[in-house]
């Protein structure tokens, strides 16, 4: 409990993002949300992240990392005593008003990641697509550090699940490491896809967040081939990259954010956080997804009701039924007792987006 107090503490320096100028439109209204359909699982206690992915018109993924579970299924997270890397559910609806149904390996009193390869390292998760009937997930690939804030991000996997249709219960996923790009965690934010590719953000780990774009054919991407990655460099697509391009960085990103098109805006909008502690939610506009991207443009400050609280991961969910867009966010706090014993927090938060959005 010890190493994930560290991490915990020292987790806001880690998502930290650099410095840009920042503008606010006050026409953009932000509403807070009920939470509670993550709240009513008896095992199940908290998790970040919060990415989905739409498996059908009536069924979505939800991608979760760091997990508690309460293996006595109390219902209470100061009950946990065990926290894993990464968890999923599903949701029979696009309706916020259905509940999830959470899927980790293990049993409730032994869990197990959901997604682990044999090791030390662990993953925590990224985005993921439907691509030719199968189901690709991006994880990030962390392992423990005696320096520096205690973990790194070292790489990428894609998992592959052949059969997303059936149970998660019944899934059969193959990992395929990624290639090395330079210490850019491909995946690791949003992923979308054309007729013949997939589009992956990645992040510069740990230090710049520098967010490129990058690109696979559809059917290298489900077969594991990912040494074939296009990078947008240049104002074109080249696989001919022998050092991290910086200079086509597409802007500074957090580790995870949300990227979507919007055919009544005719634009593709970007969501993260920004700053560390009582960070801020805000969006750019891309006409097209390699750019040029618009300044960011904060829409919402979460409000904090403790000293060592902090706001982070903060995902769109175009995909679920609501008269505006449906935001995610998680706030977390550095002090490991008031993250155990305060079930306010470490669920994710959810928000309503109304009226347009402005370059």
């Amino acid at each position: 409990m010890k190493v994930i107090l560290y991490l915990l503490v020292l987790l806001p320096v880690f998502l930290q993002a650099q410095h840009e100028d920042l503008s606010e439109k006050r026409e953009i209204k932000a509403f807070e949300l009920d939470n509670s359909i993550f709240k009513k699982d008896r095992y199940w206690r908290g998790a970040d992240g919060a990415a989905t992915v739409e498996l059908s018109e009536s069924r979505v993924l939800w991608l979760f990392s760091d997990t508690f579970i309460d293996q006595d299924g109390t219902g209470r997270r100061a009950n946990s005593k065990v926290m894993i890397r990464n968890s999923i559910a599903i949701q029979d609806s696009n309706s916020l008003k259905s509940g999830l149904t959470y899927y980790y390996k293990g049993t409730d009193q032994k869990p197990v990641d959901f997604f682990k390869v044999p090791g030390k390292n662990w993953f925590w998760t990224g985005h993921g697509i439907l691509v030719k009937d199968k189901l690709v997930i991006f994880l990030i690939e962390e392992t423990s550090t005696n320096s520096g804030i205690g973990f790194e991000a070292i790489g990428w996997y894609v998992a592959v699940v052949d059969n997303p249709k059936d149970s998660p219960n019944e899934w059969t996923i193959s990992y395929f490491k990624g290639s090395k790009t330079f210490g850019v965690i491909v995946g690791s934010s949003a992923v979308l896809k054309d007729k013949n590719y997939v589009y992956a953000f990645g992040v510069k780990e740990p230090s710049t967040h520098q967010a490129y774009l990058l690109r696979f054919e559809k059917t290298n991407l489900i077969e594991g081939n990912l040494s074939n990655i296009e990078w947008w460099v240049n104002d074109k697509w080249t696989n001919n990259v022998q050092k991290e391009p910086v200079s086509s960085s597409l802007f500074i990103g957090q580790t995870e954010f949300s990227v979507h098109y919007d055919k009544k805006l005719m634009k593709f909008i970007q969501v993260q956080t920004y700053g560390f502690g009582k960070a801020s939610i805000g969006y750019r506009l891309a006409d097209e997804l390699y750019g040029p991207w618009s300044e960011p443009i904060l829409i919402y400050t979460p409000p904090l009701k403790e000293e060592k609280e902090f706001v982070y991961t903060a995902n769109a969910h175009p995909g679920l039924e609501s008269d505006g867009l449906i935001i995610t966010y998680n706030i977390n706090n550095g002090d490991f007792g008031r993250l155990m014993s305060n079930e306010e927090i470490y669920f994710p938060k959810i928000i309503k987006i109304k009226t347009g959005f402005n370059q």
